[in-house]
């Protein structure tokens, strides 16, 4: 049912489009078009406004055919990081590759282009439906900031949602996200020279590196994780510096081990100021986002088991450790739960889709479709 070469040449269309967080007009004005062919209502929001972006989030909502059906969300992101100039997908032995340096792109233009196949496909078929959101968003690589700019009013209607932009192969359902905190820290020390007078100086860097010793690293336990990324200060060896910047993380799925796990970080953050008297340590956490936990039982979560079964695909439960734009719907628009699409090596000149889990996400993608136009509305 799914259009093979059809699906084929969205996608190669799709990751041609040079489509950087922030540039995404070209892509949104190509998905425009097939939409409004598709007979849906297009709308663009103001995230666009929000995030400093070229367009907004793009939303072509279908109206319900049957009544007493859920109405359902299908999301995946418009934009790419860089490197995304000029691609030249090539399919060889059934697996896309960028021909040059270049990422590839599936990420996420392999589930835009699902969702835009399933819903032809849905057309096409004429099967009943309830009320069906497509939404592209924007500035989803950077701060997720399409989604975290979307407004609910938007999704009246929408009873759950599937975000496309996973990795694992069509069928890997994602049913919780970590919340995640950016931690902030500048140690301030005294700066002398560090030949003739280094007793008159505060070591800034050492400062950092005696409050990171108390950090833990890495996997706190199978929900939380901390890492520490950046470090920077100093401007010459014959300097002792009086700057040292520290940009660290927190992630965990557990609201309370997250908060946690920031206080242990900015109270040992802090300590550095005790071992060196005259410094200090100016301390900032910031919530990026808040996390998500779609239960088992959840109507989204039986829909696709129905349509993995329909599909003859194997359904697999997980969680994620990153964040997505799911974190943001399951905040202030609809359930949402994310959807691999078998990108693998994303992000890199090495990224990788086989064409197998390109047409298997569009097939999953209908299959949802299928199996909500059988569901009683709860």
């Amino acid at each position: 049912m799914i259009n093979e070469e059809r699906l084929k040449q969205t996608f190669t269309d799709l990751v041609r489009i040079y489509a950087p967080s922030g540039g995404e007009r070209e892509v949104c004005e190509y998905l425009k078009k097939i939409m409004k062919r598709l007979g849906a209502k297009v709308t663009e929001d103001g995230a666009g406004e929000a995030t400093g972006t070229a367009c907004g989030n793009l939303m072509a909502l279908f109206p319900a055919t049957a009544e007493g059906l859920p109405g359902v969300a299908f999301t995946a992101h418009m934009d790419c990081v860089e490197k995304c100039k000029d691609i030249e997908p090539v399919l060889e032995d059934g697996v896309y590759r960028s021909k040059g340096d270049t990422i590839l792109g599936g990420d996420d233009k392999a589930g835009v282009a699902a969702i835009v196949e399933a819903l032809t496909v849905m057309k096409e078929t004429m099967i009943p439906h309830g009320r069906i959101l497509a939404v592209f968003t924007v500035q989803e690589e950077t701060s997720l900031g399409g989604s975290q700019n979307f407004d609910g009013r938007h999704a009246e209607g929408i009873d759950f949602g599937y975000v496309l932009d996973a990795d694992g192969a069509p069928g890997t359902v994602a049913q919780a996200g970590p919340g995640e905190y950016k931690i902030t820290c500048t140690m301030h020390g005294r700066a002398a020279h560090a030949g003739i007078e280094p007793e008159k100086g505060v070591n800034a860097i050492q400062m950092a590196a005696a409050a990171l010793s108390r950090i833990q690293s890495g996997r706190i336990d199978e929900e939380t994780t901390c890492n520490v990324g950046c470090i920077e200060g100093g401007l010459a060896t014959n300097i002792v510096p009086d700057t040292c910047t520290i940009r660290a993380e927190a992630r965990s799925r557990d609201p309370e081990k997250l908060l946690r796990t920031v206080k242990t970080m900015t109270d040992a953050l802090k300590s550095a100021e005790a071992d060196f008297p005259g410094g200090s340590a100016e301390v900032s956490a910031e919530e990026l986002y808040q996390g998500f936990s779609i239960g088992s039982d959840h109507e989204s979560l039986r829909l696709v088991r129905a349509a993995c079964a329909s599909q003859q695909l194997p359904f697999r439960l997980t969680v994620t450790g990153g964040g997505s734009d799911a974190n943001w719907f399951n905040r202030n628009a609809f359930p949402a739960v994310l959807l691999g699409v078998g990108m693998t090596s994303f992000h890199t000149s090495s990224e990788s889709l086989a064409l197998k889990d390109l047409i298997d996400s569009a097939r999953l993608v209908y299959g949802i479709i299928e199996a909500q136009s059988h569901a009683a509305h709860a």
